[in-house]
């Protein structure tokens, strides 16, 4: 695996020069979860030759390399997303050179491609090249489509971090670590543990972040969305000429159960491992406001209530309840919309397999099953095959090349008129879609298809009105988190930071000794007694103080209490006498035991004026 990965291959019928014609163009964006794929994997040959458009293919950055965030400026995220942004931009801008139409754009892929084409039909980048999308299995609006809580994108980055070895202190260090110490090899194989989800990567709404300088880019190449989809289509955010094509399988769900080792060979699901799977969903998308009500909701919902402990009707109603929540739910609500802004909408729902893979019935319509008939496998030679899927022509049967010419035209047709079926395709056409009667094709095979309408209207209502009421609102919060990451960023800012804690640590003490001189010499003054006066020999009435009128000193003697002691002091200090001093002491007995007394000393008489034991000093 490499970051440098951002290739586009073109597939044009005619590159002559003096062409008259321009050709619809027709952008293939590969799914795989944001985590696997590529383009090579799309051979758009057929495709080109036999139906007359340009097909474009292209790579971008899956995985932590294309998607990993840390909601701030270390890692802003959406770099997958920016990087089809731009391939899309550059198609624009060239797509004339390989007789391609710049002004009929086409986006269509399966899973995380077909969710990715609906926010670049919206992005503001982007939103004047598209004026159409087919939407394989997936949508813009799904739950794992876009990540809106900087809670879960920042904790799925600590996560990522501690299982490849690097320090989650900070995003600068975990940003750090993965650039400096960790091959894109090493990245690109990294496993998250099951706990943490079927999704783990994807893009992120707008996170009001500053944004990081590189020279060449701007600002504005970095910001993506700061809406929602859904809020975008409510505004009209998107070409005046859109229209829209989906579609959804059978069982969409079927390969989680392929892909989980541990229920090999006969993959038979259990009560438990049902019930198990369940809670993960529960605490993945519930946030614990109501878990256990939630768990009983869908336990209700998914339970074949004839034999509710029969295995195999088990597994079919957990391939059910991925398959609605994951696709068939979030495919309804992206419709409905669409209709209600009057934007023209077709819809399939694929019922019949590909007859050469002998699927066994509860696996029989997976998930991008339609990429074989696309591709144009069943007429494409062996060797532009993937090794385990290389068939040779005889083993694909005629109703695997009829389907795969209905598709590779009905996705042409809707390229170039806006209309899977300007024509009917082997007997059948499609109808659009109405509000209040969503019209459907319901695909068995070319001889058995016909018109439905309001496809599994009651699971998708439980997905999108039901649960989001029983828990108030569907908000996303695995991994657990408390707080924030606190964010040094650079080694400058770290030292500015440290120097910034230890100046205001200076400042503290600064302040503490302050306040304990001042205590200390507020101390001094705390022994004054009213009846207590300084000792002097000179003047044993107290310490002159010249300012003062003579009736001061009289006021003052007379308050004092009438007692031998009041005309007979030792000479103690205030601080020796705390705690001896009786209140109605006599010269006529003998001093206390214990008690210290002092001998008179000589001492100069003060020149300082004193008012009741208080320095009287010129103002």
């Amino acid at each position: 695996m490499d970051e440098d990965c951002l290739y586009l291959n073109v597939f044009t019928p005619n590159i002559e020069e003096g062409t008259g014609q321009k050709y619809p163009v027709m952008v293939y964006i590969h799914g795989g979860d944001f985590i696997h794929g590529a383009s090579n994997l799309f051979p758009g040959h057929i495709m080109a030759t036999f139906y007359k458009v340009v097909v474009v293919t292209l790579n971008y950055r899956l995985g932590a390399l294309g998607f990993l965030s840390t909601g701030d400026i270390n890692s802003p995220g959406n770099y997958g997303i920016q990087d089809q942004a731009m391939a899309l931009q550059w198609t624009y801008e060239n797509i004339e050179k390989f007789n391609g139409d710049r002004d009929s754009i086409t986006l269509f892929g399966p899973g995380a491609g077909a969710a990715s084409a609906g926010l670049l039909m919206v992005a503001p980048q982007t939103r004047n090249i598209v004026t159409k999308v087919i939407a394989q299995s997936g949508s813009a609006v799904a739950d794992w489509a876009m990540i809106f809580d900087r809670y879960r994108v920042q904790n799925t980055s600590r996560v990522f971090g501690k299982e490849i070895g690097c320090s989650i202190e900070s995003s600068w260090r975990l940003v750090n670590c993965l650039t400096n110490s960790r091959s894109a090899l090493e990245i690109g194989n990294a496993e998250f543990p099951p706990e943490v989800g079927l999704f783990p990567w994807g893009p992120v709404i707008e996170m009001n972040v500053s944004i990081p300088f590189y020279e060449g880019w701007y600002e504005k190449n970095w910001h993506f969305l700061e809406e929602s989809a859904e809020n975008l289509i409510k505004n009209r955010m998107f070409n005046n000429g859109l229209r829209y094509m989906t579609g959804v399988t059978l069982q969409e769900a079927a390969p989680f159960i392929t892909s989980n080792k541990t229920l090999e060979p006969n993959f038979e699901i259990n009560q438990e491992f049902f019930d198990q799977k369940v809670w993960e969903l529960v605490l993945r998308y519930n946030y614990t406001l109501n878990p256990n009500g939630t768990f009983d909701a869908i336990k209700y919902m998914y339970t074949y209530w004839p034999d509710p402990h029969n295995k195999t009707m088990i597994r079919e109603k957990y391939i059910q309840l991925l398959t609605d929540f994951l696709y068939t739910a979030p495919n309804d609500k992206m419709v409905k919309l669409l209709v209600e802004q009057n934007v023209p909408v077709y819809m399939y729902v694929l019922n019949t397999t590909i007859e050469s893979f002998q699927f066994p019935e509860w696996r029989k319509v997976p998930h991008n099953i339609e990429h074989y008939l696309l591709s144009g496998a069943p007429f494409l030679d062996t060797e532009m095959l993937p090794a385990k899927e290389r068939f040779q022509r005889t083993q694909w049967t005629n109703n695997d090349r009829n389907m795969s010419h209905f598709f590779m035209k009905a996705y042409t047709n809707f390229a170039r008129y806006g209309n899977p079926t300007h024509t009917q395709i082997l007997g059948i056409h499609f109808e659009e879609c109405r509000y209040g009667q969503l019209k459907y094709l319901n695909l068995n095979t070319t001889y058995n298809s016909s018109i439905m309408w309001n496809y599994r209207q009651t699971e998708s209502a439980f997905w999108t009105m039901f649960i989001p009421q029983l828990v108030g609102r569907l908000v996303p919060t695995y991994p657990p988190t408390t707080e924030f990451w606190w964010e040094p960023r650079t080694p400058l800012q770290i030292a500015f930071w440290t120097m910034s804690g230890f100046c205001l640590l200076l400042i503290v003490l600064l302040v503490l000794c302050c306040m304990l001189w001042r205590n200390a010499k507020r101390s001094k003054d705390r022994y004054y007694n009213p009846y207590l006066y300084p000792s002097d020999t000179e003047n044993e009435e107290g310490i002159e103080n010249t300012r003062v009128p003579e009736e001061y000193p009289e006021k003052f003697r007379s308050q004092l209490p009438r007692t031998n002691s009041a005309s007979s002091f030792q000479t103690v200090s205030m601080k020796e006498m705390q705690g001896f001093v009786s209140p109605s002491p006599s010269t006529d007995l003998p001093p206390r035991k214990g008690t210290p007394v002092l001998q008179p000393r000589n001492r100069t008489k003060s020149q300082t004026p004193m008012l009741q034991g208080v320095p009287q000093t010129d103002v």
